[in-house]
């Protein structure tokens, strides 16, 4: 990939950065993936990121979303500039010359469940003599043992990237402090603390997707945190981790019990589980179905489009439909940026389609 070029202002950021306040922020991180889908199309070095595909996932609502996360010089720079035409504010971004050598693996399967923890360069697939355009499911299985069995020393990774320079609360511009709504995408605790400590302001809508950097410290760990939120986002799989052994309806009246704030648990292919303080139980919301070529960033992208919806109604089960249509949007293609530009008519359109009439 090539390395970044931008020209830089005095403050040392590229020269299309902008302090104008966005409609809503998120924090999280851009990563280069590489994708085999559940038909055995192959993406190689795609573009995403949980702070883009939550941002993007917003930007089917509002015109302009801050992102605050990290740049490095192999993070594709046509695809900063999309997302920054489509609508993201870069202002929040701190800008890194350091060059990642491998990016994550996900291979489908065709429920949408995928392999985690895979990380190789794209290239790698043809130099162990793979097709780089389509897997068989045997070539798939032969892949991914190859990936589960590969050690390559010295090899830095985005989460090994992310875990060595966290996202600082002194990259974010003065004027975001003030935005409606921010989304904090997985992220270290002391990450979305900080980032708490810093938006936490009468007005603000908070929400977190856990990651499995929360899930893995465990529900007391994070009690503190989600006393703070005015959404948790978690998944099923995280839900399990953060409850284990109950039934997904009884894990999440326990995370209500934990989060004053709305509970969404994002359950893959069979929508999303959200709890109704109201009648003290648990309501399904649906998938927005379309036909799905990249799962990738879909929890992301549901995230970006849940805040959106509860900062503009306050109701979060009509939140859960902002985000499956904006998850809708993003899996319809590969990449964080395929989905732009948004078409908000269309997605107004879907939702009036979706919930009319709407409680």
């Amino acid at each position: 990939m090539p390395r970044w070029n931008a020209t830089r202002s005095a403050s040392g950021r590229p020269d299309w950065a902008c302090d104008v306040i966005p409609d809503l922020v998120t924090v999280g991180g851009l990563t280069v993936d590489n994708v085999v889908a559940a038909d055995g199309t192959v993406a190689l070095d795609q573009a995403g990121g949980n702070g883009a595909y939550s941002a993007v996932g917003a930007l089917a609502w509002v015109a302009r979303v801050g992102l605050v996360s990290c740049a490095v010089s192999t993070y594709p720079p046509d695809v900063l500039k999309r997302l920054r035409a489509g609508g993201v504010d870069l202002a929040g971004v701190a800008w890194s010359e350091q060059a990642l050598s491998a990016g994550s693996w996900f291979l489908y399967d065709g429920d949408g469940r995928r392999d985690e923890g895979l990380t190789a360069p794209g290239d790698a697939l043809a130099e162990a003599g793979f097709p780089t355009d389509r897997l068989t499911p045997a070539q798939t299985a032969e892949w991914r043992a190859v990936l589960q069995a590969r050690r390559a020393l010295g090899e830095i990774g985005y989460s090994e990237f992310r875990e060595r320079h966290p996202l600082r609360a002194a990259q974010v511009p003065e004027s975001w402090r003030a935005v409606k709504g921010v989304h904090l995408a997985p992220s270290a605790p002391s990450v979305v603390a900080e980032m708490l400590d810093l938006f936490s302001r009468d007005g603000t809508t908070i929400t977190a997707d856990p990651g499995w950097q929360l899930a893995e410290a465990g529900l007391d760990a994070i009690g503190p945190i989600l006393s703070r939120l005015d959404a948790f986002l978690p998944s099923e799989v995280e839900l399990r981790a953060l409850v284990p052994g109950a039934h997904p309806a009884d894990a999440i009246a326990v995370l209500a019990g934990r989060c004053p704030g709305a509970v969404a648990v994002k359950m893959g292919p069979e929508g999303a589980l959200v709890w109704d303080r109201a009648s003290r139980a648990p309501v399904t919301v649906p998938v927005h179905h379309v036909e799905t070529r990249d799962p990738t960033g879909a929890g992301d992208s549901f995230s970006g489009g849940f805040l959106a919806g509860l900062v503009e109604t306050g109701d979060p089960v009509q939140a859960a439909r902002f985000g499956a249509i904006s998850a809708a949007r993003v899996v319809s293609s590969f990449g964080a940026a395929g989905a732009l530009p948004a078409d908000r008519d269309a997605t107004r359109a879907a939702l009036h389609k979706d919930c009319n009439p709407c409680h």
